[in-house]
C-alpha cells in the first residue's frame, strides 16, 4: 500500500501541474487582446530598461574602446579601481552630501505639502472655487524646468524683480540670489513646492474620494467636527497611500531632482547645489573619456537607493504592520 501511494503522489502532482498550465493557457487566450495591448509596454521595457543594463560593466572597465565595445574594452586593474577613486574625489563626496541635504529638505517640506493641500481641498465645499484652485495649482506642473528656471532667474537673478525692487526702494544694491549659496536651498525648495505640489495632490484627492461617506456620517453622529473627522477618518483611510509615497520618497533619496537643480544652479553655488546626477552628467557624459568613472558613480547611487527602499519598507512594516508589498492586501 505504501509503495502504491509513493507512485501515486508524483503522478497526482504531475497531473495537477498539467492542469495548471492548461488553465493558464486558457486564461491567456481568453484575455488575449489585453495581453496583446501589453506587448508594446513589455517590449519597450526590455529594449530601453533591461537590455541597457549590461552597460553597468563599464564600472569595472579601465576605459571604453568604441571599436571593441563594452565587453571588449580592457578591464580595470584592480577591478574596483573606479569605485576607490570615487571616494578619493572631493567633488564626489560633496555631491553625496548635497544630494542627501536636498532630498531630506524635500521630504521635510515637499512630502507633506500635497497631503495638506489635498485635505484642505477636500474640506472646500464650493465646487466652482475648488475647481479654480485646482486649475491654478496644477498649471505649474505642465511647465518644463527650463521655463521654470528662466522664470526663477527673472525673479531672483541680478537683473530680476527682487533686485530691481531693492534698488528702487533704496533697500540696498542689486543682489544675484541665484549665485548666493546661502539662498540656494530656499529658492530650490520653494520653487519645487510650487511646481510639483498641485500634481502630487491628485494622488491624495483620489485616495480621499474613495473614503466611504458612511464613516463621515458615523463620525458626525458621534459629535466630531470637521477637524476631528479629518484626523480620525480621512488620514487613517489614506494612510496606505501616504506610506507608499513615503517609501518611494525614501527609495529615491539619492535622486535630488536633476531637472530642478540643473536649471537653477550656477558654478558659484556648486558647493551646495552640485548633486550626484549633475556630477555624473559632467563626468560621464560631458567628459566622454570618463564613462567608466561616471558609470561607477551611477551604479553606486542605484545600489544605495535600493538598500534605502528595502530598509524603509522593513522599518515601516515593523512600526505600522504594513509595508509596500502589503498595500494590496
Amino acid at each position: 500500500m505504501k509503495k502504491t501511494n509513493e507512485i501515486a503522489i508524483p503522478e497526482v502532482v504531475a497531473e495537477a501541474r498539467k492542469h495548471k498550465w492548461k488553465r493558464l493557457g486558457k486564461k491567456i487566450w481568453e484575455y488575449k487582446l489585453i495581453y496583446f495591448m501589453m506587448l508594446p509596454v513589455i517590449i519597450s521595457y526590455l529594449l530601453f530598461s533591461y537590455y541597457p543594463m549590461y552597460g553597468i560593466l563599464l564600472a569595472w572597465k579601465e576605459k571604453l574602446s568604441p571599436s571593441k565595445g563594452i565587453l571588449g574594452s580592457k578591464w580595470a586593474d584592480p577591478l574596483w579601481h573606479n569605485f576607490t577613486d570615487l571616494f578619493k574625489t572631493q567633488a564626489f563626496l560633496t555631491a553625496i552630501k548635497n544630494t542627501l541635504v536636498i532630498s531630506l529638505l524635500k521630504i521635510c517640506f515637499m512630502f507633506p505639502a500635497p497631503i495638506v493641500v489635498g485635505l484642505l481641498m477636500n474640506e472646500c465645499k464650493a465646487e466652482g472655487y475648488k475647481k479654480g484652485i485646482q486649475t491654478v495649482i496644477y498649471l505649474p506642473n505642465f511647465l518644463s524646468w527650463v521655463i521654470i528656471g528662466t522664470i526663477v532667474k527673472d525673479i531672483f537673478g541680478y537683473d530680476g524683480v527682487i533686485s530691481s525692487l531693492r534698488e528702487m526702494f533704496g533697500i540696498g544694491s542689486r543682489v544675484d540670489y541665484m549665485e548666493n549659496s546661502d539662498m540656494y536651498y530656499f529658492v530650490l525648495i520653494a520653487v519645487s513646492i510650487i511646481k510639483e505640489t498641485g500634481w502630487n495632490t491628485i494622488i491624495y484627492m483620489a485616495a480621499i474620494s474613495a473614503v466611504s461617506p458612511t464613516l463621515y456620517e458615523a463620525g458626525t453622529i458621534d459629535g466630531c467636527g470637521r477637524f476631528r473627522l479629518m484626523w480620525n477618518v480621512t488620514i487613517p483611510c489614506i494612510m496606505p497611500v501616504i506610506i507608499l509615497q513615503f517609501l518611494l520618497a525614501i527609495g529615491n533619496i539619492m535622486n535630488a531632482g536633476f531637472d530642478a537643480v540643473f536649471n537653477t544652479y550656477r558654478e558659484d553655488t556648486w558647493e551646495v547645489s552640485d548633486i550626484l546626477d549633475t556630477y555624473i552628467y559632467r563626468e560621464g557624459i560631458l567628459q566622454a573619456t570618463n564613462w567608466p568613472f561616471g558609470t561607477a558613480a551611477g551604479l553606486f547611487k542605484s545600489i544605495i537607493n535600493f538598500a534605502l527602499l528595502m530598509t524603509a519598507n522593513t522599518i515601516v512594516k515593523k512600526i505600522n504592520g504594513q509595508g509596500i508589498y502589503d498595500l494590496g492586501d
